[in-house]
């Protein structure tokens, strides 16, 4: 079950709201806990040993945050060992197929057959570890009752691909927070919002990539080429950026504000302004749990580079086991570190030159990020530029016209709503009628997608 299920969608998600309001306040979050439990078992239930290692990281988590806070001639120890079992566990299970075949037949032994990477564990995981980082450092608290920890550890609408959300913002919520038909209103919307873009733009899109994709890309000419990195590129952003409205809708529909993911990426005039606003929360756990412990820029000029190439490497790391994305992760960090030491000022004062230049850095880093096989990658490059392969430019005739006269109401739909207008429009808009005759109309048509076709799985659902 996910958050653009059908399940979720009818059955969930309004049974939970009637009982949510019906309930008590002093008994709303342990409703939520079970809810948000619920939700996650239903959507491991074919793989129990994943829900039996959420329940171990929250105990063990809950018990090394009291470790920390209760016993300072330890609180480094108990730190160490919480950082090596979430960041560990994490990487184990994202590296075990790379590393050892073995490993990953006696994890099929014990239950892990049908998923290679538990639901969910690349977020809750950093969420935990900057959780223990906290509490060493006295930005908060350990937290002494077990269930509302595991409440802000499983909170459904974060749970599976965030947005990630420390320990901090959450728990004042947890004791405090406004109910009111307004908010409910105002969450459904950005909810809403959120499932169109999911449903309408991403999921199209995602058929074209696919069909690309599975002919490794030897027989499609160069202008089909071009074609699939941009609708990739609208694709995986509006993925992702329609899950993270989703989330904050929920939330909000239960009276929690969830911080902004997505600030309108693609208009920016640097990579490194563009990875400010995409992936907010990620990009800021980065820089307060990696960057600036090594030092960040308050260092010399090369150490510096160093700490952006050591975040960079991470990032890579993060997303999978595949040589792509360290490629990916490395080339992000060397345009990152060109634009830092004197490419930047330029591409700000610019007015078209910076839109021009990230119109091509950005499909073609996410042509790294998307294609994991080093041949079909090579592939990929040859046609996108034929002028430095053996054979020269390649015109398969009349193929991506015939792409282009199916999916262009998608791709050109998603060209335009990533410049931010449709959030413009939502909060200028979204309490007149007219607006929510439209979000009515986009929540039908999305339903009528996903009974018709299904729910294409989120991207970062597999990260």
């Amino acid at each position: 079950m996910t958050l653009s299920s059908l399940e979720f969608l009818y059955i969930f998600l309004p049974l939970f709201c009637a009982a949510y309001y019906l309930m008590p306040e002093r008994g709303r979050n342990g409703l939520l806990l079970c809810g948000s439990l619920g939700f996650y078992v239903f959507g491991c239930i074919s793989c129990p040993a994943a829900i039996a290692l959420l329940v171990f990281l929250v105990i063990s988590n809950w018990l090394l945050g009291l470790g920390i806070e209760r016993r300072p001639r330890l609180r480094r120890a108990w730190l160490v060992t919480g950082i090596i079992l979430n960041i560990g566990v994490l990487f184990f299970f994202k590296y075990v197929k790379a590393i050892s075949p073995s490993a990953l037949e006696a994890l099929g032994k014990i239950g892990f057959s049908t998923i290679a990477l538990p639901l969910g564990l690349s977020f809750y995981s950093f969420r935990a570890a900057s959780y223990l980082s906290d509490v060493y450092h006295a930005r908060c608290y350990a937290e002494e009752n077990p269930l509302r920890f595991a409440l802000w550890f499983s909170f459904f609408p974060v749970i599976l691909q965030g947005p990630i959300v420390g320990y901090t913002e959450l728990e004042k919520q947890f004791s405090s927070r406004q109910y009111c038909i307004e908010n409910f209103a105002s969450g459904l919307r950005t909810f809403v919002l959120g499932l169109g873009f999911k449903v309408l733009i991403a999921d199209r899109l995602f058929r074209l990539w696919t069909k690309a994709s599975e002919l490794n890309f030897t027989d499609i000419s160069t202008p089909l080429a071009w074609l699939c990195i941009v609708s990739y590129s609208v694709y995986i952003y509006f993925d992702f950026a329609g899950y993270s409205l989703m989330a904050i809708g929920v939330g909000r529909m239960l009276g929690f504000e969830l911080p902004e993911n997505f600030r309108q990426p693609y208009v920016s005039k640097s990579m490194t302004e563009f990875w400010r606003r995409w992936h907010i929360t990620l990009g800021a756990w980065f820089r307060k749990y990696i960057y600036i412990p090594l030092g960040g820029s308050r260092c010399s000029k090369w150490r510096n580079v160093l700490n952006l190439f050591a975040v960079w490497l991470f990032t890579g790391i993060w997303h999978g086991s595949h040589w792509n994305f360290i490629i990916w992760g490395l080339g992000l960090g060397v345009i990152v570190v060109i634009e830092k030491l004197f490419l930047k000022k330029y591409l700000d004062k610019s007015r078209v030159l910076c839109h021009i230049y990230m119109a091509l850095l950005i499909p073609l880093s996410w042509a790294v990020f998307a294609v994991s096989d080093m041949s079909v990658l090579a592939n990929l490059f040859s046609r996108l530029f034929p002028f430095f392969s053996s054979e020269g430019i390649w015109f398969a005739e009349g193929d991506w016209i015939s792409y282009l006269s199916t999916y262009w109401p998608y791709l050109t739909a998603g060209l335009v709503f990533c410049t931010g207008i449709p959030e413009f429009l939502h909060k200028k808009y979204e309490k007149t009628v007219v607006w929510n005759i439209l979000l009515l109309a986009v929540f039908i048509v999305s339903v009528w997608f996903i009974f018709k076709t299904g729910a294409d799985p989120f991207a970062y659902g597999n990260f």
